[in-house]
């Protein structure tokens, strides 16, 4: 769509009026605010009729000023948007609260949604990074009561999974040796998408007279594995949305949103730098709600997700480079450790 400078400046003017205010913008407040251009007031509703016939303004109410539609904001992201720099504090603080993740991914991943949600003020979704062969590059078990043993897994991009199992006997350190050998010989880097039924029974016809015995542990370490490459979501700051007056007649949506586990998995799981996603572009259902989606990498070639939420009229200038500066510093760190 091509439309005069004149229409891109007052459309670019009418966002970052209604993101601060979350009014509909007259002709009359515009003016205050386009003082580089000598035009009346009648003269901007001119034009403001023009861009809600060509479908980026709307007018909610017939004697209201014009808010920005879904295809408004579309535009604005693809033409008009102009990053809002980071302050020095503000990148100082991005690598601190990156500084205080833990090593593991996944424990990263879960504080990172707490962490850009208080840093947003808005909602926050990240999930554990995923890789095209999740493997097991080390097992470990530990008793845990005297019929409990604890299965432990370190996937190759540094996860820690854990699988809890119980055996009909007690199991002894020697037993445990000989199980760790076992698993470690012949489960170490073999891709989850390999395990099979016959996998099982192969392990356990080397265990010989202890099979019976052993089969508790070997089927945790086969679950393990299986499961190894699962996406984890976490969900953060959804009250932080409770402060914007348009989404208190929508809270339905929001939770459907943040409830939406398979949905967020697949969307924070693409590959590609920071994108946003504008009311129903998330789907039927989400009008009034928007994303910006980051990713991150993890050392083994592996990547995850962060995603802010908020309503359409989020603040995208300075919400996507502090994200894209996120994801960024959470990138370097995790491939370093």
């Amino acid at each position: 769509m091509d439309i005069s400078h004149r229409k891109q400046m007052i459309l670019a003017e009418i966002v970052a009026l209604h993101t601060d205010s979350g009014d509909p913008i007259g002709s009359r407040l515009l003016q205050e605010f386009l003082r580089d251009f000598s035009v009346s007031t009648a003269t901007l509703r001119n034009e403001m009729a023009q861009l809600t016939t060509l479908g980026l303004l709307e007018q909610p109410h017939t004697s209201a000023g014009r808010v920005p539609t879904e295809l408004g904001y579309r535009y604005f992201l693809n033409h008009l948007m102009v990053a809002k720099p980071l302050e020095r504090a503000e990148k100082k603080a991005i690598l601190e609260e990156v500084g205080k993740m833990d090593t593991d991914p996944d424990k990263a991943a879960e504080y990172a949604a707490s962490s850009l949600a208080n840093f947003s003020g808005l909602g926050a979704i990240t999930s554990t990074p995923i890789t095209t062969e999740t493997q097991i590059s080390y097992y470990e078990l530990v008793k845990v009561g005297r019929y409990n043993i604890a299965v432990l897994g370190i996937t190759n991009i540094g996860a820690l999974k854990t699988r809890v199992c119980r055996t009909d006997a007690e199991l002894s350190e020697a037993d445990l040796d000989m199980l760790r050998r076992l698993l470690n010989n012949t489960l170490r880097f073999v891709s989850a998408s390999d395990v099979s039924e016959d996998m099982q029974r192969i392990l356990l016809d080397r265990c010989g007279d202890q099979a019976k015995r052993y089969a508790p542990v070997v089927k945790a370490a086969l679950e393990l594995l299986e499961r190894a490459g699962e996406v984890r979501v976490f969900r953060s700051g959804q009250r932080n949305l409770l402060r914007f007056p348009e989404l208190n007649d929508h809270i339905d949506e929001v939770v459907q949103l943040f409830e939406d586990k398979e949905g967020l998995a697949k969307l924070l799981s693409r590959e590609g730098n920071v994108e946003c996603y504008v009311g129903g572009e998330l789907g039927v259902g989400f009008e009034n709600l928007s994303m910006v989606v980051g990713r991150y990498r993890v050392a083994g070639g592996g990547h995850g997700g962060l995603a802010i939420v908020g309503p359409v009229r989020m603040d995208y200038e300075s919400i996507v480079p502090r994200l894209n500066a996120y994801c960024n510093a959470m990138s370097e760190a995790l491939a370093l450790r």
